[in-house]
């Protein structure tokens, strides 16, 4: 058994020996505040060795836990933010890059439709092939930085602009047998050529509307 005295002056718990109480008149210092006191005068309680020990332990058990329930917050944000970690900080893409790659997930590019633009849309008929149309479109990315390719939502209308057809054209679609890889996406501040053939049909095709969509 140990015995427990607390100091008067800062009351900080602490243990002493029963020698140290015959000695020097059992006054003893508090390593805390450095006040001289007599351990007798002030004992609080007698506990022992292996309680105090196990109090110990179940506080650095607590702090363990806590520690890894912080950690995991932390993982857990930095997965679902990685792509605009990513964007904001360049110099850490390899490093998210390759973290993604042992845990069996992408670093997907950014992607704000906001930031892109359609432009010199043209719509004419094919007079080779009878019931098809050529599209033709420029994808124009506003952003400083590399993004998705988004798709286009293509609607063809009639004499009185009714909608008769409408497409959602994927960027695997608009881009298959370029050289463009869909991957590494449309560099910041710049544009791409989109041209495509589109079976219309016995439909009467008068006008239509392009937007970009994700």
């Amino acid at each position: 058994m140990h015995l427990v005295t607390k100091c008067p002056s800062c009351y900080t718990h602490f243990i002493v020996r029963p020698d140290q109480l015959e000695t020097h008149q059992g006054k003893v210092r508090c390593g805390q505040c450095q006040h001289v006191f007599i351990a007798r005068d002030h004992l609080s309680e007698q506990a022992p060795t292996d309680k105090l020990s196990g109090t110990n332990t179940k506080s650095k058990k607590s702090l363990a836990f806590y520690s890894a329930l912080i950690v995991a917050a932390l993982l857990q944000m930095i997965f679902f933010l990685r792509t605009d970690i990513a964007r904001t900080w360049p110099a850490l893409k390899p490093a998210l890059t390759n973290t993604c790659q042992v845990l069996g997930c992408v670093l997907p590019l950014p992607h704000k439709t906001e930031l892109m633009a359609i432009d010199d849309t043209e719509l004419i008929k094919d007079e080779a092939h009878e019931g098809v149309v050529k599209f033709s479109c420029l994808i124009i990315n506003n952003a400083p930085h590399a993004q998705s390719f988004p798709s286009i939502e293509l609607t063809l209308t009639d004499k009185q602009d009714a909608p008769i057809l409408r497409r959602k054209i994927t960027p695997k679609e608009y881009l298959r047998g370029s050289s463009i890889k869909l991957n590494e996406g449309l560099v910041g501040n710049d544009e791409v050529r989109v041209t495509l053939n589109i079976n219309v049909g016995d439909y009467q095709v008068s006008g239509f509307r392009a937007l970009l969509v994700d």
